[in-house]
């Protein structure tokens, strides 16, 4: 049983809405204005507020923001009138959990509390409270901890239900396809097919095939009848990956079927309608390229209905420890050898490199220290010597940073003592011995306009300021 908050300014709907939910068991509470129920709020601990988008006495927009901050374990499901996918995506970029068309039925609401109450018990903690980082691999096939993808997790929750079409984007290695996999995994198609397919991998005409099929004869080497992946996937969902690099001919004919639900297989002279959600990816810029005149502007805002962006590595450097946790389990269990972890130089090399490559980059590199290492630990050694060499030029750029920061204070020391040696050691609290060693190795012999001895600056006074 969930306790439940209805929020509309029409009495009819509050007593529809609150007679359906009180018969599935649940306590419901309903209010008229965004003001008095965000009293309630923040009187009594609500699971799920269902509130009206078309609210006037406070925008829902607004009291959403504030149920979210002030009342963060409250799951929000936005109800409206308008049932186009523009006030469905509204919703959700408002934060909302889920979508209910006004009048809503029992099976949809029934649908939507199932849907909260799942929510509820696999909910991501707030930051620094304890949890499995591995949690995320079983719950939406993503591995992370970092706040980033939290919020990207909690994006694909929300947008899973919908039929929008998703553009996704981030650099190659990112891991885009994996989030296009947990938005078929968490949707009502999870029973059915996902195909996934890259647009730079085929010449256009083999491209047109692959997505919509061809008939016998259609060219040379089309023996055969053959289903394009839209129709094989009929009822499930299409990953469409590195779109931006669609030739401008198959643009047309992929916005044609995003208009329509619709298919020609090459050298057919009839359609057909097939039911799929599609998710396309780009590591371009589609903006940018739409500005330069290569990708078509009506195609880019067909797919980017619901934008995602998957960000790299770098910027969530505190996913890399479980993230590589993660893939030393994988590889330990497909070679079947003991791996108990990484040693700590190694963790801090992966630690420290900017992987260019993202997330692809890690797994191959644990892959091969997975392979290499001998004594159940993954060590430096065993690490691809690119992340090797890298880890020494930074390691040799530290330290020449430290030699000239150390070279300028040698150097202020003996200015502000007038060269005098023995001062200047006392100050830098070394031996006089030392101090020659290092203005040596410094290339520095003397005071400017004086060349003083290895002899005598060890035991006389080569120095004006000695005397």
């Amino acid at each position: 049983m969930a306790r439940i908050l209805v929020v509309d300014e029409q009495p009819s709907v509050c007593m529809h809405v609150s007679e359906i939910l009180r018969d599935l068991g649940h306590e419901v509470t309903s209010e008229h204005t965004g003001e008095d129920a965000l009293r309630l709020c923040r009187a009594i601990e609500f699971d799920v507020v269902l509130v009206d988008l078309e609210r006037e006495s406070m925008k829902s927009a607004d009291l959403l923001k504030v149920i979210h901050h002030e009342c963060s374990e409250t799951r929000v499901v936005i109800m409206s009138a308008g049932g186009s996918i523009e006030a469905a995506v509204d919703a959700m970029r408002l934060g909302a959990h889920d979508y209910l068309r006004k009048p809503t039925s029992r099976e949809r609401l029934t649908e939507v509390m199932a849907t909260c109450e799942r929510g509820r018990t696999t909910e991501l903690p707030a930051e620094g409270v304890a949890r499995d980082p591995l949690r995320t691999a079983s719950e939406s096939g993503m591995v992370g901890r970092s706040r980033a993808i939290r919020e990207l997790m909690e994006m694909v929750e929300k947008i899973a239900r919908t039929d929008s079409s998703v553009l996704i984007t981030g650099e190659t290695g990112t891991g885009k396809e994996l989030v296009g996999r947990a938005i078929h995994r968490l949707s009502p198609r999870v029973d059915k097919v996902f195909s996934a397919i890259n647009s730079a991998a085929f010449p256009e005409t083999l491209l047109e095939s692959e997505l919509f099929g061809h008939r016998r004869g259609a060219f040379t080497g089309a023996s055969n009848n053959k289903k394009g992946i839209f129709e094989h996937a009929h009822g499930g969902t299409v990953f469409l990956d590195e779109v931006a690099d669609m030739p401008a001919s198959m643009q047309v004919k992929l916005l044609r079927f995003l208009q329509t639900g619709e298919i020609r297989p090459v050298g057919s002279e009839s359609t057909r309608y097939v039911d799929v959600r599609l998710v396309a990816a780009s590591n371009k810029p589609l903006e940018e390229e739409v500005a330069a005149g290569r990708f078509r502007e009506d195609l880019y805002y067909r797919l980017a209905v619901i934008p995602i962006h998957v960000p790299p590595l770098r910027e969530r450097v505190e996913d890399i420890a479980v993230l590589a946790d993660h893939f030393i389990k994988t590889f330990a269990k497909k070679l079947g050898k003991r791996i108990d972890g990484l040693d700590p130089k190694a963790l801090d090399v992966l630690m420290a490199h900017d992987w260019p490559g993202n997330i692809r980059q890690l797994e191959n590199s644990i892959e091969r220290g997975a392979a290499l290492c001998r004594d159940h630990m993954i060590r430096v050694e065993d690490m691809p010597i690119r992340l090797r060499e890298a880890s020494l030029v930074r390691e040799g750029e530290t330290i020449q940073s430290l030699q000239v920061m150390e070279r300028a204070h040698i150097l202020a020391t003996l200015e502000r003592v007038g060269w005098n040696r023995k001062q200047a050691a006392e100050l830098l609290q070394i031996s006089t011995t030392t101090l020659w060693r290092r203005l040596k190795e410094f290339g520095i012999e003397g005071q400017p306009g004086r060349e003083p001895t290895p002899q005598g600056f060890a035991g006389a006074t080569p120095f004006a300021g000695d005397r």
